[in-house]
């Protein structure tokens, strides 16, 4: 995910996006964001800490509801329709497997540890087997960066992918209007002029 989204900053300056555009996006109901943050941070404590082993998948059914609410209402930006699947998709497979499957497989090309999981002692992955449920939305895409490298979803990259555009488009938008303008403004009095004359004619 991280990658996707330094490539769309890289991609947004390059193309001469501005920051300043995110100002003027209005989003719609952003009070939901931060009830989705909120579910999805209490369910990960309480799973960490206590042996509610409901608080993670519960937590995240609230926060993806959340989240859905939110995308529903700013439908028509760029990137949000792909956030709101990628969500969907990783909410379904964590309640119907009650955690996130994880490939070991994938695990292995991307040269994350799965001991922690394989112990018991992570509530909010469990190794994918035979007894998953759909376990081609799991985490089975190795992505061996470097610094820090892990296994994401199909979900999470669908996440990804939208922020991705919502960084590259909005933060062009507000540049391409005023570019927009400059035009209007540089042609209007020449082609007013014809006009005129054309009538007067």
């Amino acid at each position: 995910m991280a990658v996707i989204l330094v490539v769309a900053t890289i991609v947004a300056v390059v193309t001469g996006g501005r920051w300043s555009a995110f100002a003027h996006q209005g989003l719609l109901a952003p009070g939901y964001v931060v009830v989705a943050v909120a579910a999805q941070v209490a369910g990960a404590v309480l799973a960490d800490h206590t042996s509610a082993g409901w608080a993670y998948p519960a937590g995240l059914a609230v926060s993806a509801a959340s989240a859905l609410v939110f995308c529903f209402a700013n439908r028509r930006v760029a990137g949000v329709p792909l956030v709101a699947l990628g969500l969907v998709l990783n909410a379904a497979v964590v309640a119907r497997n009650s955690a996130m499957p994880v490939s070991i497989a994938a695990a292995s090309r991307a040269g994350v540890s799965t001991l922690t999981i394989a112990t018991g002692n992570d509530p909010r992955h469990t190794i994918a087997g035979r007894g998953s449920h759909w376990r081609a939305l799991g985490d089975v895409i190795p992505v061996p960066l470097p610094a820090e490298p892990e296994v994401v979803s199909a979900g999470d990259v669908l996440v990804a992918a939208g922020l991705g555009e919502f960084l590259v488009i909005t933060s062009r938008r507000r540049r391409d209007d005023d570019l927009a303008d400059q035009i209007a403004l540089e042609w209007g009095q020449p082609l007013q002029a014809l006009s005129t004359m054309s009538r007067r004619a």
